[in-house]
């Protein structure tokens, strides 16, 4: 406790068992004394002044005095961790009230200093409790942010995931993550939490000042009130010159480092009537911010291995993903790695259906941009460690590492949705359809990684012709 006058003690019970002068006491020691009348209803007094502490005076015969604590605690139940002092004349028997429910019981009369320092024990630990609490909720909100941010495949999901989560446990009206730099004058929002269809949107940083201080100072910023705030006075200053009105009140802006160098920004802003942001939010959203840069490191890193491979003749110039060379070396890797340490991958291949009669109808140009397209969107939904090359003309390949044949359908699945959104103007409005087929590893006609090829390339023809949703896993033996 660091200021006792604002500590709010309520005084109740019957006025025969109060020692005189007992809220002159209290009030000397710094307390603030609210005294109920005997025979008053101390549960509505307490919801209605939400006081500290409670100090209950009971006299008459033991069993009374029991009855009556073991009745307050029951019908204030709401407040479990309000501190109750139970205070009668006699000494015996104070054990069997702690026993009925008294954080702590006193014989009358006490002395000032030890009555306080009973109640600054017990608001003591009542806040080490409530300080306990919020820990271990924010370790069950971490480790369920963690578990679900696992399941995303990809960047945008992740980030999604995090933005939604912290937005919805702080009661935020703003929460985003902005893809930048220092210097920056503009960034990349990448995720919304109240608007989650926002996820490459550009922003001009000139408006968040805030954002641009967390990149300069490499610091987290926070603004409480950002109408009185010195760093709000440019953007102040031009709402007043727009009549905008605004009713923001305050903003944090988390740097994200990749490698040592500020590479985004995890923001939040908070409205007028919305919950003060506490020092354990702001912590509690630093924590998903560190999360935040693991997958921005992962994403650089993959950017890299990408440059590599372009650089060293290993892309597909026309869709950006792997070569077929490069598609030889990565299955034969994979392959060695599941065997050797009994791990579980799928090799996918997928073939866009009636691409010739596409070719034809649209011209080459358009089936190459097509082909882009697709290719683009494979490399956008692919997890990190997963890999695509192009297998052939109007066939791709993919290694799915850790997968299994449901989670490879699932994601086949998935790009048909995301082909569904996608935009194609070459075909006026119609879409690309693709046929897969789907290998699981280990399987029992696995016995080279050349034989993946082939069972592949099975079930991508059973697929075309035998398949409902155009999708086929290759079977075993006898299944």
């Amino acid at each position: 406790m660091t200021e006792l006058v604002r500590t709010h003690v309520l005084v109740a019970g019957e006025a025969a068992a109060r020692p005189a002068g007992l809220v002159a006491t209290l009030e000397h020691a710094g307390f603030r004394v609210e005294e109920l009348p005997a025979g008053g209803d101390i549960a509505a007094a307490a919801g209605a002044s939400s006081p500290d502490a409670v100090l209950l005076c009971v006299g008459g015969p033991a069993g009374t005095q029991l009855d009556r604590v073991k009745k307050l605690r029951e019908t204030v139940q709401q407040w479990s961790d309000l501190p109750l002092i139970v205070m009668t004349p006699a000494a015996d028997g104070l054990a069997d009230l702690l026993f009925a429910g008294a954080d702590d019981a006193v014989a009358a009369p006490v002395g000032g200093a030890e009555l306080r320092a009973r109640l600054e024990r017990l608001l003591a630990r009542r806040e080490e409790l409530r300080d306990l609490r919020v820990t271990l909720r924010a370790r069950e909100l971490l480790f369920d942010i963690f578990q679900e941010v696992s399941a995303a495949l990809r960047a945008e999901e992740i980030f999604q995931t995090l933005v939604r989560r912290v937005g919805q446990a702080l009661s935020l009206s703003h929460c985003s993550f902005v893809v930048t730099s220092p210097g920056a004058d503009h960034g990349r929002v990448v995720a919304v939490y109240e608007n989650p269809s926002v996820r490459d949107m550009r922003v001009e940083l000139t408006h968040y000042p805030e954002i641009q201080e967390a990149l300069r100072t490499e610091r987290p910023v926070v603004i409480e009130d950002v109408k009185e705030h010195p760093l709000f006075a440019t953007i102040r200053d031009r709402w007043d010159a727009q009549a905008v009105e605004t009713n923001i009140r305050s903003a944090v802006a988390l740097p994200v480092f990749v490698q040592g160098t500020p590479a985004g920004v995890f923001f939040l802003r908070t409205r007028e009537g919305d919950p003060d942001l506490t020092s354990r939010d702001i912590a509690l959203a630093d924590t998903i911010a560190k999360a935040a840069a693991k997958v921005l490191e992962n994403e650089e890193r993959r950017a890299a291995v990408f440059r590599r491979q372009l650089n060293a003749g290993a892309l597909d110039v026309l869709t950006g993903c792997a070569s077929l060379d490069g598609l030889d070396r990565r299955l034969r890797d994979e392959y060695e790695r599941a065997r050797r340490y009994r791990l579980r991958f799928c090799f996918v291949v997928l073939d866009v259906d009636k691409f010739r009669t596409l070719n034809e109808r649209l011209g080459s140009q358009a089936g190459d941009r097509i082909l882009a397209d697709i290719g683009q969107l494979l490399q956008r939904e692919l997890r990190s460690p997963d890999f695509v090359a192009r297998y052939g003309g109007d066939e791709f390949a993919l290694v799915l590492p850790e997968t299994d044949a449901r989670g490879a359908r699932n994601f086949v699945q998935r790009l048909g949705a995301a082909v569904a959104k996608h935009n194609f103007p070459d075909m006026g409005g119609e879409r690309p359809g693709f046929s897969a087929g789907i290998v699981s590893f280990p399987h029992p006609e696995a016995l080279r990684p050349e034989d993946l090829f082939a069972l592949a390339d099975a079930a991508l023809a059973r697929a075309k012709t035998a398949s409902e949703d155009r999708i086929a896993i290759a079977s075993s033996p006898g299944s």
